[in-house]
């Protein structure tokens, strides 16, 4: 009896894949190698966390609600795409130097911001990433310094940023019923290592306020993977905060 081929191990962003020969082109052509799926977060899901972490809020603590469009996708295998549901969540806590923003977008997607004030700016000490595609979840976790002139550096286990933070003016934007006067501030990164590409995110600020009355995020980074190459990445999402009322 002839032997059989041993299986070729596939790794695709850490995901081990048995496929044996030439068979791979026809399992991922017929969608029986890995399946793609994603739920949207939901706003109940957000305020029972928060309840449980933080039993006694500050006033300006709570889950924020956002009008979101957007969303996100990875080119690998036959692609995935995610679109980001009509309603996210921004939870917001007060921390030592700032302000601690954790952004839930899907089930399977959500960044956790920690913004420290530094004058009429800010400065990111760091961002935690977790993105879930064909069941396998990615986190990378940023550190930031701070440099002269708005510039910042993150450092993560598979990569690391260079940027600048600039003031873009000031805007006053509708929130609700309400005018809300805030700083629009854009920070603007490359980022080289295991992970290359750009990154853009645009922050609207109101002094006094924790939660961002509008963010918006542009993201285009690649990752090299054994066998299949390079995987792109692409994020674009806007958010645009519902009411100045936390839900508590």
């Amino acid at each position: 009896m002839a032997r059989l081929p041993r299986p070729k191990v596939l790794l695709i962003a850490g995901i081990a894949v048995a496929v044996v020969g030439a068979g791979l082109a026809a399992a991922v052509a017929g969608g029986l190698l890995l399946h793609d799926t994603s739920r949207p977060a939901s706003v109940t899901a957000a305020l029972r966390l928060f309840r449980q972490e933080d039993p006694k809020p500050a006033p300006d603590e709570g889950v924020y609600v956002y009008d979101t469009t957007g969303g996100e996708s990875l080119d690998v295998l036959n692609g995935a795409t995610h679109r980001y549901p009509a309603t996210t969540t921004i939870t917001v806590r007060r921390v030592g130097c700032g302000t601690q923003l954790r952004w839930q977008a899907l089930a399977e997607r959500s960044t956790t911001w920690v913004l420290c004030r530094s004058g009429n700016s800010f400065v990111e000490r760091s961002a935690d990433e977790v993105h879930d595609f064909f069941g396998k979840v990615d986190r990378t976790s940023y550190r930031c310094t701070a440099g002269a002139r708005g510039a910042f550096t993150c450092v993560s286990q598979h990569g690391r940023e260079h940027g600048v933070a600039v003031t873009a003016g000031r805007e006053t934007i509708a929130v609700g019923d309400a005018r809300v006067s805030a700083v629009h501030i854009r920070t603007t990164a490359r980022i080289s290592g295991g992970d290359h590409g750009t990154e853009t995110v645009d922050w609207w600020l109101s002094p006094g306020r924790a939660a961002p009355i509008r963010v918006t995020m542009s993201s285009r980074t690649s990752r090299k993977e054994p066998i299949i190459g390079a995987a792109h990445y692409r994020e674009r999402a806007e958010l645009r905060l519902a009411s100045l009322v936390p839900l508590t």
